[in-house]
């Protein structure tokens, strides 16, 4: 239990990585109960949140919903901004819809899906490097990428995570390249920007600018902080069905611990 309680309130131990450190760390009785717990939470990423579901974030998910449908199945190119702050549930949303979406049976095996962070790619030739890397691209000489006919005519899905630092590159290129695919008739292309930039549109060439569709969400959290820390503390309660029952018990009694303390 004291183990239990010290990884509940560890600062270091939020991410799943740091968690799976902590796993080899404790003690063999704990690991196993401790990999189910890091299993569940990486399941439950890619869907809405229990109890902080709105109105206006349902509304947001169909529209990305209906627009990456449209891609996929009639071929639509798109360009579209999700802006909101850290910790808005932008990155969730979307894996939500994309979740959605690859359930029917149209798009399943027909899309394929690009996703690109300038927190990792710095720059353009990083980009394009884990572009081939991604679409599996069947012949890649230096920097010149030569697709065939089969996969030139999927719909593509480029997600782009901190939009806005990819506008530092050099001359923009690379959001050049693929905002102006999205605008031709080359290929559907999807591209959708993550940022908690406002003024991400300035930041854009004018060039680039003209290009993008000037699709903008807006994603602002409406959960005041006790919401959200009961919104929390849902998603970390196990739920009846958990395999080790003593565990589940100890686990939920320590969130239910933290969760009042925190009131105080």
């Amino acid at each position: 239990k004291k183990q239990l309680d010290s990884l509940l309130v560890c600062p270091s131990v939020p991410k799943s990585k740091n968690i799976y450190i902590y796993i080899f760390s404790c003690t063999p009785k704990l690991e196993c109960p401790l990999r189910k717990v890091v299993e569940i939470c990486e399941q439950q990423y890619g869907f809405m949140p229990r109890k902080s579901t709105t109105d206006a974030i349902f509304a947001l998910r169909m529209h990305l919903l209906e627009l990456l449908r449209r891609t996929a199945v009639h071929g639509e190119s798109n360009s579209l901004h999700i802006i909101g702050p850290c910790g808005s549930v932008k990155t969730m949303l979307l894996r939500c819809a994309l979740r959605e979406l690859l359930d029917l049976q149209e798009v399943k095996m027909n899309v394929l899906q690009v996703h690109l962070s300038s927190l990792l790619q710095m720059d353009d030739r990083i980009a394009l490097r884990e572009i081939t890397r991604q679409l599996q691209l069947e012949n890649v000489v230096g920097d010149k990428v030569l697709v065939s006919d089969k996969s030139s005519s999927q719909p593509v899905f480029f997600i782009l995570e901190e939009f806005g630092l990819f506008a530092h590159h050099k001359n923009q290129t690379l959001l050049y390249n693929l905002l102006d695919v999205s605008q031709s008739a080359q290929a559907p292309v999807a591209v959708v920007g993550l940022t908690c930039r406002l003024d991400v549109l300035e930041l854009l060439e004018k060039c680039v600018k003209s290009r993008f569709s000037h699709r903008q969400s807006h994603l602002l959290s409406s959960l005041t902080f006790r919401q959200y820390r009961d919104a929390f503390q849902s998603e970390l309660t196990l739920q009846d069905d958990f395999p080790d029952s003593k565990f589940s018990q100890e686990w939920n009694l320590c969130v239910s611990v933290r969760h009042t303390a925190s009131r105080t």
